[in-house]
């Protein structure tokens, strides 16, 4: 799913299945949502019989089910799935305006991701195991993970190249300097499922300034033969 599609739900005030997916995925379980998605819709729609309500119905559903194990600690049921359905008959559910606080979510992953583009513009040190900052910020990344989660051969297989292009973009001294100075934000990090918590973990320690100075500072020390610049 591109940026894109994050930036039109924003601008449209939707909320497109893709979308809704994805941030399900992160928040709650990576699972299929599709069918569920889909049945809540028809539930709305039997009971409403009015599509403009079963929208906003089913998008603060959606919002507060992913958000509310993040927000509140919220226990996710088994099959998580659940969660889309029982949230909705929950005190909670009418004490929040839930889909402002997705919309404020997109909106900052939004801007970190064009932080993120402007990041990788300095350039990488590839490959990332030439480096003996780069290669610790990866490994603590990775042992982290295994730590946290229960995850098949598979899934590590995948978050391994999440992690490498996390250190690529913002450099192994600033997530080294995470796990050193910074030790209460990474175990505030919901879930290591992928490297999206601990990327926003970084942006509340750093500025933007911040990161490229002491990236920057980083790419020099590296041998430049390591160094690549994107798009060159």
């Amino acid at each position: 799913m591109s940026i894109q599609e994050i930036e039109n739900a924003i601008l449209e005030k939707s909320l497109p299945i893709p979308v809704a997916e994805k941030y399900l995925k992160l928040y709650v379980a990576d699972v299929p949502w599709d069918q569920s998605i889909k049945t809540l819709w028809s539930n709305s729609i039997n009971k409403t019989r009015n599509e403009e309500l079963s929208k906003e119905y089913v998008k603060k559903a959606i919002s507060c089910a992913t958000i509310l194990p993040f927000l509140e600690k919220t226990n996710i049921p088994d099959p998580p799935t659940q969660l889309l359905f029982w949230c909705t008959g929950w005190a909670q559910f009418n004490k929040r305006d839930w889909f402002s606080l997705y919309l404020d979510i997109l909106k900052e992953d939004v801007r970190v991701s064009q932080l993120r583009n402007e990041l990788i513009q300095i350039g990488i040190i590839d490959p990332i195991d030439v480096s003996p900052i780069t290669r610790q910020a990866y490994n603590w990344l990775h042992q982290k993970a295994e730590e946290s989660e229960s995850l098949s051969d598979t899934e590590m297989q995948n978050l391994s190249i999440k992690f490498a292009n996390l250190v690529k973009a913002y450099g192994g001294a600033v997530i080294c300097n995470m796990f050193i100075n910074h030790k209460l934000n990474v175990e505030k990090v919901f879930n290591w499922r992928s490297g999206y918590f601990f990327e926003k973990q970084i942006h509340k320690v750093y500025s933007i300034d911040q990161i490229k100075k002491i990236k920057s500072a980083e790419l020099k020390k590296t041998n430049n033969k390591y160094v690549k610049k994107v798009g060159v």
